[in-house]
């Protein structure tokens, strides 16, 4: 069976909203049960570095203000843990995740579908699949900017791709405003750095073709990153040192064992020598982004290493050479 475009794209949107309904609606959420009372979240996300985030926070919010304007506010059912949890707060999360994880899977599909990349049809099936349940299992941490940073990320892949075809200023801004966007969601946007210049120095070399383009990525997402610290008038990186505590509790260190993991599946699907050694080159632009995963972050979450494997994952898979 050979399916169309169209029937791909309705197959993943509908994968990723079945599988998503039963990961949020079926199973009592334990890890993150306490953030789901607003009082809570308030804290959590308007302080310290999550303040930070301020397009995730105000997505949810709108959301939770539109499901409390409607008549069915009181008729919502979910499994809470903690009892003290708003059933509506955590719908909402529920949407707003659900939601970006529909729509990462459309792009996924037209990343696949791109004449760049090296497949066949079912493989690009498998990859579309692996890359949503990497997504969704991880869900047990929940939080409201992870799904859609992941689409801002496939996103930009997808209009990188675009520009690499034909490099013209308008989908150059186009990357930008992506950048700009999903750096005022989450910090994990200069990831998206990483992917371009992985992309572009492999295609140039050192070249003004591929040093312009990062260097105006960069200087994006600096800009975001520094005026959002000038606006709130505190300048924090992290919350905590979590150094010693990642390389000690079991718990984190098979947080360890799920990167080492999901980074050999990606080295063992990709198509040649040429793939592997991208993606060791993207982990090597990445490298800002593992250490302050690994001295901020909880590895346990093993959600932290899921947009290094998505895009790794299509790394493995896009035929550099056959660009242009």
């Amino acid at each position: 069976m050979k399916p169309n475009l169209t029937f791909k794209l309705i197959f993943a949107v509908i994968l990723a909203f079945t599988v998503s309904v039963f990961v949020y609606f079926s199973f009592a959420n334990v890890y993150s049960s306490v953030l789901f009372n607003p009082e809570n979240f308030q804290k959590q996300y308007y302080n310290g570095i999550y303040r930070y985030r301020i397009l995730s926070s105000a997505m949810l919010d709108s959301v939770y203000t539109l499901i409390q304007s409607l008549p069915v506010k009181n008729k919502v059912q979910t499994f809470l843990w903690d009892k003290s949890g708003d059933p509506v707060l955590y719908l909402s999360f529920a949407i707003l995740n659900t939601f970006f994880t529909m729509l990462s899977a459309a792009v996924m599909v037209l990343i696949t579908e791109s004449k760049n990349f090296v497949a066949s049809g079912s493989e690009k099936i498998l990859l579309v699949v692996a890359s949503l349940f990497a997504i969704i299992i991880t869900q047990f941490v929940i939080v409201p900017y992870d799904c859609s940073s992941y689409f801002f990320l496939l996103l930009f892949f997808a209009v990188l791709l675009k520009y690499m075809e034909k490099e013209t200023w308008s989908t150059l801004a186009v990357l930008i405003l992506i950048m700009v966007v999903s750096s005022l969601n989450r910090e994990s946007s200069a990831l998206s750095i990483s992917l371009a210049a992985t992309l572009l120095f492999s295609k140039y070399g050192l070249h003004k073709k591929s040093i312009l383009p990062v260097f105006w990525l960069a200087l994006s997402f600096m800009a975001v990153y520094f005026g959002v610290r000038i606006y709130f008038g505190v300048f924090s990186t992290n919350d905590s040192n979590l150094l010693f505590r990642n390389f000690t509790l079991y718990r984190n260190l098979f947080g360890i064992l799920f990167w080492v993991v999901f980074f050999t599946l990606s080295i063992i699907i990709a198509k040649d020598k040429t793939a592997v050694r991208n993606i060791f080159v993207f982990h090597l632009f990445a490298i800002p982004y593992i250490l302050m995963c690994f001295y901020a972050g909880i590895l346990y979450e093993a959600r932290l290493y899921v947009p290094l494997f998505l895009t790794s994952l299509f790394l493995g898979r896009t035929a550099f050479q056959r660009i242009g």
